[in-house]
């Protein structure tokens, strides 16, 4: 029995009349109403599922979900912060819509981190794709090793880092650059399957329900 990872995005951090703009490291947003209930949406799917352990980035809009998934838990699972699973830093891109990062910065610039992945220069993004890329194999390396191989870990992440979970994976990756469906939306849930050093991918940006019925307990 493979150990199963689920990663979740964190909710909503704007409101109906808020400016929607790039939201990275840096800008410790709180979860809105409607995020609250993505939260309590996930928490109702998972509250009978003997979580082992959530892990949360140290940011107000992942914590608060995770922490909502605990409290409505049959039997609330550790709460463990790990900085590895911290958005990015959007750098100059932070605070803006996508229509001004067009405007400053080139559409294409955009579409290359959206669609491919391709960090953009000059932007004062303060990590890099490498980087990334070894906190989130060390991170799923040692969830591997902690936990036994029928546990459920949930991650609470953002868009930005939880891409890279998908580098786990044997090609996966390389596979969304070519389709172009890196993007895991608010409240969205994915699963691994991590097994003996190997993880396979169950589910990509779906509703908290597509996980029943894959979680075996």
């Amino acid at each position: 029995m493979p150990l199963k990872l689920i990663l979740a995005r964190h909710g909503n951090t704007f409101g109906p009349n808020d400016k929607v703009c790039w939201v990275g490291s840096q800008n410790d947003l709180p979860l809105v109403e409607s995020g609250l209930a993505q939260a309590a949406r996930a928490a109702a799917v998972l509250k009978d599922v003997p979580l082992a352990a959530i892990y949360f980035a140290p940011l107000q809009r992942t914590k608060k979900f995770a922490e909502i998934v605990a409290e409505a838990s049959s039997l609330p699972p550790p709460l463990i912060p790990d900085a590895r699973l911290t958005e990015l830093d959007y750098g100059l891109w932070s605070g803006l819509s996508d229509n001004e990062i067009v405007e400053k910065f080139g559409e294409e610039a955009l579409r290359a981190w959206v669609d491919r992945s391709i960090w953009p220069e000059n932007c004062k993004w303060t990590s890099n794709e490498a980087t990334v890329t070894r906190e989130v194999k060390e991170f799923v390396h040692e969830i591997a090793e902690r936990y036994p191989n029928n546990a459920h870990v949930l991650v609470v992440s953002s868009n930005g880092r939880l891409r890279y979970f998908l580098k786990v994976v044997e090609t996966e990756f390389e596979k969304r650059v070519q389709n172009h469906s890196f993007k895991v939306a608010t409240g969205k849930v994915c699963l691994l399957d991590v097994d003996n050093g190997s993880s396979s991918l169950r589910l990509w940006n779906e509703q908290p329900e597509s996980l029943q019925g894959l979680l075996t307990y």
